[in-house]
């Protein structure tokens, strides 16, 4: 083993720089490889499954929420009344007056 290492700083500067560069990205990809596995290992392990069961809940949820009457808009907020506007000058002409 020790004669394969001394090996590996003998050679031009290419090989060695290409020995070196192509070690670092097998190592990385390796690296991003081995994470992304286990981040996928326990996202799916935490998280709800998403099939029919997730979709059944969520329809009993809203079916729950359209019961009680809470009138939500879809980011989940509740609606604001709006002030009232003052009347156009074509709406006061034509409104009687209180004279």
């Amino acid at each position: 083993m020790a004669r394969w290492i001394g090996r590996l700083d003998e050679g031009s500067l290419l090989r060695r720089t290409l020995m070196y560069v192509g070690t670092f990205v097998l190592g990385s990809l390796t690296f991003v490889g081995v994470v992304s596995l286990i981040l996928v290992s326990v996202a799916k392990t935490v998280l709800p499954p998403h099939g029919a069961e997730g979709a059944a809940d969520a329809a009993d949820e809203a079916e729950g929420e359209a019961t009680t009457g809470a009138s939500k808009t879809a980011l989940g907020r509740t609606s604001r009344s709006k002030r009232p506007r003052p009347p156009s000058p074509a709406e006061r002409e034509s409104a009687p007056s209180a004279d």
